[in-house]
């Protein structure tokens, strides 16, 4: 994966944890959606190995958030 698909795939991973656990960022002040997508942003972080697919990236990334 080369470094522009890990940071587009890392993101759109990354909003979709946001979005199901936010309920797209409901009831959330400014502060609040910027902290909950950092850590959504991390989660997604630590759960990419070298040689993942994306499928099992969004898998193992949404499994520990939801």
């Amino acid at each position: 994966m080369t470094e522009q698909q890990y940071e587009t795939t890392a993101a759109a991973i990354a909003l979709a944890i946001w979005e199901i656990s936010t309920g797209n960022g409901r009831d959330l002040d400014r502060d609040d959606w910027n902290s909950h997508l950092q850590n959504c942003h991390a989660a997604v972080a630590n759960t990419y190995t070298d040689g993942i697919t994306v499928g099992a990236w969004y898998k193992a990334a949404l499994g520990k958030v939801i």
